[in-house]
């Protein structure tokens, strides 16, 4: 990893980053890890003697056609409350849990709003339109070209987006980026379990990602948001895990929740990292938990990366 950061810091000002969110490792589950991703999102592999070299999976030749229907860009409100924050052993998808989701921990959140769907390609180039976006690091996708500004992938998640990108966009929307704790709570949606839709594996009607045992993926690609009505949790939020990983504000701190406060918790003031969460098209099962956190550099982009906004009013 600190090989390939060090040659993302030397291209970043060219072409931005195109590895894939740090996961945090994970101790040995009590079923077989999931298989490596493939290009470009290299999930961090289950902590081992040696690490194993990834494995990839053929590529799709072609983005499969989808039903695309116009969201509603709502917000959705979380109301204020406790929940339980980190990993549940006994609701965890059958695997350990890492030691920086621990401990399991109450948390108080005063309510917030949060972006019914991950932000579109629409969306984000009304904000680069208006001079309050810069353009993502590149206009494709893992398999298109002509992605970003190309009506028909209006409705599918901007990608290429950096931690800064993302934290523009949610500024200029009026709004922000939820903090690690919101997000966590809004995609738990008031229960506790392993995935935003609840204790099922995940599976392709579920959520875009690597199915768990296979070596090909649900798209190779992101899906339009909304394009998984059966993975949607108690809240209504759709895409909470799979497509596209997502930032958040937050600084990544491996012990944070040591000793993080009880009430509407921040992250660490500084760090090196930050956090993004939920998993994306090229992440296996275990990195959809809701529990799951990865980090990177801020100024870190993929082509399985992007973000979703919230709010303090919901306007």
């Amino acid at each position: 990893m600190k090989r390939i950061m060090l040659l993302c810091l030397s291209i970043v000002l060219l072409a931005g980053c195109t590895t894939a969110p740090t996961a945090s490792p994970l101790p040995p589950p009590t079923q077989p890890p999931a298989p490596a991703a493939t290009t470009p999102a290299t999930e961090a592999p289950e902590p081992t003697a040696t690490n194993p070299p990834a494995t990839q999976a053929p590529e799709p030749t072609a983005l499969p056609t989808l039903t695309i229907i116009v969201p509603e860009f709502d917000m959705v409100a979380i109301p204020a409350g406790e929940f339980v924050m980190g990993c549940d052993p006994q609701h965890n998808g059958g695997v350990g849990c890492p030691e920086d989701e621990l401990p399991l921990h109450t948390v108080y959140l005063d309510e917030f709003f949060i972006d019914k769907y991950e932000v579109t390609n629409i969306q984000y180039a009304e904000c680069v339109a208006a001079d309050g976006c810069q353009p993502p690091m590149t206009s494709g996708s893992e398999l298109v070209e002509s992605y970003f500004g190309s009506p028909d992938y209006d409705f599918y998640p901007v990608v290429h987006v950096t931690w800064f990108d993302a934290k523009d966009y949610c500024t200029w929307a009026g709004k922000r980026l939820p903090t690690e704790a919101e997000w966590e709570k809004a995609a738990r949606g008031s229960v506790t379990s392993a995935y935003p839709w609840g204790e099922d594996e995940p599976t392709c009607t579920l959520t875009n990602f690597l199915p768990f045992g296979t070596t090909g993926l649900c798209l190779g690609d992101t899906s339009p948001v909304g394009s998984h009505p059966l993975g949607v949790n108690a809240y209504g939020l759709e895409d909470m895990a799979g497509n596209v990983w997502e930032w958040v504000a937050d600084w990544y701190g491996e012990t944070y929740y040591l000793d993080s406060p009880a009430e509407n918790p921040t992250g660490p003031d500084t760090d090196t990292y930050r956090v993004l969460r939920g998993g994306g098209w090229t992440s296996g099962p275990i990195h959809l938990r809701v529990s799951s956190r990865a980090y990177d550099p801020d100024f870190h982009n993929a082509s399985d990366v992007g973000f979703r906004c919230a709010s303090d009013t919901g306007e």
